[in-house]
């Protein structure tokens, strides 16, 4: 193994023994999810009014895409963007960018620590969500295959995305508002609250257009066989030119943050 990747998998560690330090926190996030299921769920069940079928999507499929939607948001949802701002507002930054390994690889293996630990928890918490929501079992051998690698897929998008907002405290020192505006806005446009299928057309392009419904929408519809074949295949081909476009933007970004730490003394 090498040097770097010992380095990065010595950061993945400290990330879950971290993450497992604050059990309160993450029993929390448990029972907000849960509850947020519960009631999504109940919503979008009165809002059929009995209809069998609403824009292609039975009420059983819906109600397994919500659950599973709150389930994926839940576990992408990492304070990553919290850990970055604190450390540039105390000056620990500093430490970060003195060691050999790269700063967006150190922060990437903190989100994947992080996330390792908020999937076990919902994976243990699943059959609770499965009653209080709804689950079932995927549409098909094909759709079983292909959802993980959606997952993984949507895990490196949102991380991306997550750091590039993280760095947005060199500049900001404190970046809880921008925080804050992302998760709702990303989360509403990943159709994790509502699925894409039922976005009027104007909004349904420009979530179309952007990387967030591969975090959570892609997934979901890929699970209960609202998109399948050719188009799960071209989801994947654009998630992975959206990986390579924001693994740019990071590096780019990162470069100008490292030039301010240079500038004001670092």
């Amino acid at each position: 193994m090498s040097r770097a990747l010992r380095g990065y998998t010595a950061y993945v560690r400290t990330a879950i023994a971290i993450r497992l330090q604050y059990r309160s926190t993450v029993l929390a996030s448990v029972v907000v999810t849960l509850v947020w299921i519960l009631l999504v769920t109940r919503v979008w069940s009165a809002a059929f009014q009995d209809r069998e079928v609403v824009a292609g999507l039975t009420l059983e499929s819906t109600v397994v895409y919500l659950t599973l939607a709150s389930l994926q948001a839940a576990v992408i949802n990492t304070p990553v963007t919290w850990i970055m701002s604190s450390r540039v507002r105390s000056g620990e930054v500093l430490f970060d960018v003195s060691r050999p390994l790269g700063y967006p690889g150190q922060m990437l293996a903190l989100q994947a620590g992080q996330s390792m630990i908020q999937v076990a928890v919902m994976v243990l918490v699943t059959p609770v969500a499965g009653l209080l929501g709804g689950l079932s079992g995927p549409a098909g051998l094909t759709a079983g295959l292909l959802y993980p690698v959606a997952l993984v897929l949507g895990w490196v998008l949102n991380a991306l995305l997550t750091l590039l907002i993280g760095l947005s405290a060199f500049w900001t020192v404190d970046n809880v508002g921008i925080t804050v505006l992302y998760r709702f806005v990303a989360a509403f446009l990943a159709g994790a609250t509502v699925p894409l299928i039922f976005f009027p057309g104007p909004l349904r392009t420009l979530a179309e257009a952007l990387p967030f419904r591969f975090v959570v929408y892609q997934p979901a519809a890929i699970y209960i066989g609202q998109v399948d074949g050719a188009e799960a295949l071209g989801g994947f081909a654009l998630s992975l030119a959206w990986i390579v476009i924001l693994a740019g933007v990071v590096g780019l970004t990162w470069r100008r943050a490292y030039r301010r730490i240079v500038v004001h003394g670092g």
